[in-house]
């Protein structure tokens, strides 16, 4: 909403691009792996996106932690493409693609941090000395994986191989340190630490409310600032020739994730472009009676 809504012309808005495309490639690559684990077998407890705030009250983030009674796992995933090469000897994770090579950050560095905080907050919450595992998965079909290190060999795989792996980890034969009630313990304080950033994206990118682009735009082709049809009380697009009865309501929903305040007549008039109070009143009205509010 924010990459759609803020001025092109905007010193951040390359920034916002970026890291929504980024976002977008996370999140497939970890919708990705719903598919794999699936074939777990059902010993294993499952938690997803977790952000708990660690040493010295700074945050660490997780993209899932696995519990079972044999360890706890921390999986990292990430959705690259091209050759994935770790260089032992300046321990950095090189990606090769046609474009040419590129240094990234070292994912192998980031769960290790990881597994320090998670062990850290295990202890203080009275499960001292637990064996915590790590792992980097590579969820995008195509990533091909070089390294001539076998510990890292061990660490990082590919996405299909993450059930194999996990299960492999367990042992044989198996040693458990924890009970079902104990896991249970366990999701549970995890859950409950778990701290969503709230940090506001105006005060992220150092935008202005004046910076966002206001109107109804069309559902079809995008273009901003539909014009509104008293006659039949649609919505039209002068670049595509579309009418909408409800492109309102993504504008509407822009404005309530956006702004996070209250949506009254006189602001949904002014970011709708709207004069008559009567029209918003029916509109916000209707809004609410689909959203259950009466």
């Amino acid at each position: 909403m924010l990459h759609q809504r803020l001025n092109p012309k905007h010193s951040a808005y390359q920034k916002v691009y970026q890291d929504l495309t980024n976002r977008e490639l996370g999140y497939q690559g970890e919708r990705s792996m719903d598919y794999h684990f699936q074939f777990l077998n059902d010993d294993f407890t499952l938690l997803h996106d977790l952000r708990i705030r660690g040493i010295n009250q700074t945050f660490f983030q997780m993209d899932t932690v696995v519990l079972c009674p044999q360890f706890i796992g921390i999986i990292e995933v990430k959705n690259l493409s091209g050759s994935i090469i770790f260089d032992e000897s300046t321990k950095q994770m090189l990606r090769k693609t046609q474009n040419g090579v590129e240094s990234l950050p070292n994912p192998l560095t980031q769960v290790r941090r990881q597994r320090i905080q998670l062990e850290n907050f295990l202890t203080d919450q009275g499960f001292p000395g637990l064996p915590v595992k790590s792992i980097v998965v590579f969820a995008h079909p195509s990533t091909i994986i070089e390294t001539e290190n076998k510990s890292i060999i061990h660490s990082v795989i590919r996405a299909e191989f993450i059930s194999e792996k996990l299960e492999l980890l367990q042992g044989n034969p198996i040693k458990t340190h924890l009970t079902f009630n104990q896991i249970q313990s366990i999701a549970k304080q995890l859950c409950q630490a778990d701290s969503p950033d709230l940090t506001s994206i105006f005060q992220t990118y150092e935008i202005d409310r004046s910076d966002i682009r206001k109107g109804v735009y069309c559902p079809s082709c995008s273009h901003p600032l539909m014009s509104r049809q008293q006659k039949n009380g649609s919505w039209y697009c002068s670049r595509c020739l579309n009418y909408s009865k409800t492109a309102h309501l993504q504008a509407l929903d822009d404005f309530s994730i956006l702004f996070d305040e209250p949506l009254t007549n006189r602001a949904c008039r002014d970011f709708l472009q709207l004069q008559s109070r009567h029209t918003t009143y029916r509109m916000l009205k209707e809004r609410n009676q689909m959203q259950g509010n009466g």
